[in-house]
């Protein structure tokens, strides 16, 4: 770990704390040893459900090359998350940064050239993908992140209270139970520290909901993986389930429609991107 106050972990199996980062981890109370490969750490439980577990399956094939990915692919992602959303988060005071679900882990690499005295730790459900991409992209954007953890967002291998910023990305839609995951993201969260996550809202009128619904999860059986379309109520109920206040959740402003009544309105026939925001007493 290059810089920033080191991150102290928890063992995902067990939950016994075996404190900050180091080249080897042996937990105490399960005995389980932790190596970085490539470098990356395996951080997810010893079991994990399918749905998960298939998320790494799906990347045996590399497919395009990392460059490729980030500019082509997520162009419109990287400068919206560097001018719109970073912002709002990371700053000089910023002493440890955790990006969840980050795939091409993008955001963590932007953070660091923010912020480059913390300690930013990157993290995805799939190590395969840690390695193929996220890796070379804090290689590109000359600021990889400190640390690279394969993690499962609904049982983070993090110390409660430590993070001072968190990020996420159309990542909880994806999950088994995303008020869990909130609920863990809460727990790992700093006094002060702060949440903002950025997810879809699928329509909530019939005739267009059900198409996408539909192609969610054909898509999601093909991949053997968890995709299912959310509604904005039913990310309401979500964040009362965790726990959180209804006006932790708000409509992203789009370009041209920026008031979120009408966002709502516009809703009802295509998706709108919703943001979570969350502050830790």
């Amino acid at each position: 770990m290059d810089s920033g106050v080191p991150v102290r972990l928890r063992c995902p199996d067990c939950s016994k704390s075996m404190g900050p980062l180091e080249a080897r981890l042996s937990c105490p109370g399960c005995g389980r040893v932790f190596l970085p490969v490539d470098d990356v750490w395996d951080l997810l439980p010893r079991s994990l459900e399918a749905v998960k577990s298939n998320e790494d399956e799906a990347h045996v094939d590399a497919g395009p090359p990392t460059w490729r990915r980030l500019f082509f692919h997520k162009r419109y992602w990287v400068e919206w998350c560097d001018t719109r959303w970073l912002p709002e988060l990371v700053d000089g005071r910023t002493q440890r940064f955790l990006e969840i679900g980050g795939g091409l882990c993008y955001a963590s690499a932007l953070a660091k050239a923010r912020a480059p005295q913390s300690c930013i730790v990157a993290t995805d459900v799939s190590p395969r993908y840690l390695r193929q991409h996220a890796v070379g992209v804090g290689a590109i954007l000359g600021a990889a992140a400190d640390v690279y953890a394969a993690a499962d967002a609904e049982t983070l291998p993090f110390d409660d209270g430590q993070f001072d910023a968190i990020y996420s990305q159309v990542v909880l839609y994806r999950l088994p139970d995303p008020a869990r995951a909130l609920r863990e993201i809460r727990r790992v969260l700093a006094p002060g520290g702060r949440y903002l996550g950025i997810e879809r809202a699928s329509p909530w009128f019939a005739p267009f909901a059900a198409p996408e619904a539909r192609a969610l999860t054909a898509r999601a059986a093909r991949q053997g993986t968890r995709e299912r379309a959310i509604r904005y109520r039913e990310w309401q109920t979500i964040l009362k389930d965790a726990g959180l206040e209804a006006a932790c959740l708000t409509p992203v402003p789009g370009d041209r429609v920026r008031r979120p009544w009408l966002r709502l309105l516009g809703n009802a026939a295509r998706p709108i991107y919703v943001a979570i925001r969350l502050t830790r007493p």
